[in-house]
């Protein structure tokens, strides 16, 4: 009678314990799945980032071609100094079209005021001809993209 019992409580135990366990597997198998959707996406979003850095770098140097088309046909050209001018300021040119489209400028130029957010000063000069804290000279321009800047302008600052 005391086996009798004794199977009787496991029945038991086997019965209100079943559904535990149906939902333990199935939560252990939710799990796994999103583990694996998590780790395709982290894998999706690195190989979509790198093609857009791809991309990105393609359009720049997809820009570059043109001039350096222009370079190549001006140092293979024959012409006079003047023609050799012209065709140096029509790259020049070309490039600060495509600074513009891109939202490029220059800035950094002498009599504006230094700001070290945007200037990296290389030499500073006493001098009454001049402001405190004005760019009196100009070693290198700085650009900036629409609120990023890309490169400080190198400067000289008075007083």
């Amino acid at each position: 009678m005391n086996d009798n019992v004794e199977q009787e409580i496991e029945q038991e135990e086997d019965v209100l314990l079943d559904p535990v366990v149906e939902e333990l597997k199935s939560t252990r198998d939710q799990l796994l799945r999103l583990a694996a959707e998590f780790d395709n996406y982290k894998k999706r979003t690195a190989r979509d980032t790198e093609l857009a850095w791809q991309n990105a770098r393609a359009d720049v140097f997809k820009q570059l071609l043109p001039l350096m088309d222009n370079f190549e046909r001006a140092a293979c050209a024959d012409g006079s100094l003047d023609d050799y001018k012209q065709g140096v300021q029509m790259i020049f040119d070309q490039f600060i079209a495509m600074f513009a489209s891109n939202e490029v400028a220059a800035f950094g130029e002498p009599g504006e005021e230094f700001d070290p957010n945007c200037h990296n000063a290389v030499m500073h000069v006493e001098d009454e001809n001049f402001g405190a804290n004005t760019i009196m000279a100009v070693h290198s321009k700085g650009y900036r993209m629409r609120d990023k800047v890309i490169r400080e302008a190198m400067v000289g600052v008075a007083n």
